[in-house]
Order: structure tokens, then C-alpha cells, then sequence
């Protein structure tokens, strides 16, 4: 065989491997998952969720995992159906509306009239799953009174939640580390409006 028609295989061989189907990109979002105890009220507590700001790292479509101490891992066929930080904002406003039975719920930046009567907002310095498949949520919150400018409460808090199955690739082992993502927030949730209820109380 020449080398002329060798080299025409070769070339062949290698469009026709580019042209085969791609690895389908998985789209995974973060979910409220706050169970209703009683009807949410029009007339309850108006609660301002925002800003929220989150690391750097996270703030790209791909998800991403902590595989030691100072390494981090990226998936490209993995990844956020939409901006991350908009879907946590989301996730834990709705989750406060549900435990604190309120409808009065708005993201920030809300509009100067609207009544506020406790602004909560929150510094997120961890949020992955790290290498023995346990998520961490690292955060610094804090809650105000936006009318007198006054913080009334700030908070440190941290929230571990293991991923089932901890190990492994593919669709289940990431469903399981969302899942566990939605765990931690939802503590989160419950423990911002405990000290709302506190408040309201003192």
C-alpha cells in the first residue's frame, strides 16, 4: 500500500472517530426542600434574603469537588443548570419561607418599598464535596433590621452531610452529592430562622 493511501486512511480513521456521538453534558440544580408544617401567611414576617456571596472557584458552570487539601477537581459533563449562586439565593429564600410560614419572601436587590422586616446575608466560604464524599457548608450569616441599619445577629457556621454512595463516578454519585448539598442548606435554613424566631421573640 502506498504511503500516500495510508495517510488518506489515517485522516479518514480520525474524522470519522470526531464525528462519533460526544459524552452528554449533565445539567444538576439545588432544590428547596423544606416540608410545609402550616399554610404559608400573606400577613407573615417579610424576610429579605441577599446578598449572598460565594468563593471565586465555584462561580463557573461546572461542578465542582474538593479532592484534598488544596486541589480541587472540575467536571466538564457535570454542571450547574444555571448560576449557582442565584440557585442557592433561591433555594434558601424558599426554604425560610416554608419553615418561617411566610409569603413575604424577596431576593435581593429588592425594590426601596419593599417592607423588609429582617434582611438576612450570608458569606459562603466552602460549599463542595470533599474526597471522602462528604459535603461541607462553611459560612459567615448574619441577620438585620434594614430600616434602623442595624445588624442584630451574626453567625459562623459550618454543616457536614455524607453523599451516598461517598465514592465513585457517574449520574448517581452526583445526584447523591446534590442531595446532600440540599441537606446542608436546609440546616442552614432552619437554624437562620430559629434565631428570626428568637429575635421576633426578645
Amino acid at each position: 500500500m502506498r504511503s500516500s493511501s495510508i495517510a488518506f486512511l489515517l485522516v479518514s480513521l480520525l474524522l470519522l472517530a470526531g464525528c462519533g456521538p460526544s459524552k452528554p453534558v449533565h445539567l444538576y440544580v439545588l432544590t428547596a426542600t423544606a416540608e410545609k408544617t402550616q399554610p404559608p401567611s400573606p400577613t407573615g414576617l417579610a424576610i429579605g434574603v441577599g446578598p449572598i456571596t460565594l468563593p471565586k472557584y465555584l462561580d463557573r458552570p461546572q461542578v465542582v469537588n474538593r479532592i484534598a487539601a488544596n486541589s480541587l477537581d472540575q467536571s466538564e459533563f457535570e454542571q450547574w443548570g444555571g448560576d449557582l449562586n442565584d440557585n442557592v439565593t433561591r433555594v434558601l429564600a424558599s426554604n425560610l419561607g416554608t419553615v418561617l410560614a411566610t409569603d413575604r419572601v424577596s431576593l435581593y436587590p429588592w425594590k426601596g418599598i419593599a417592607p423588609i422586616d429582617y434582611q438576612v446575608s450570608m458569606d459562603v466560604t466552602r460549599f463542595e464535596q470533599d474526597a471522602d464524599g462528604v459535603v461541607i457548608l462553611d459560612v459567615f450569616w448574619s441577620v438585620a433590621s434594614p430600616g434602623k441599619d442595624k445588624v442584630l445577629t451574626m453567625q459562623r457556621a459550618s454543616y457536614r452531610e455524607s453523599a451516598s454512595p461517598a465514592t465513585g463516578g457517574g449520574r448517581e454519585a452526583y445526584d447523591a452529592m446534590i442531595a446532600a448539598m440540599n441537606a446542608d442548606l436546609l440546616a442552614l435554613s432552619r437554624d437562620i430562622a430559629a434565631a428570626i424566631i428568637r429575635l421576633g421573640k426578645s
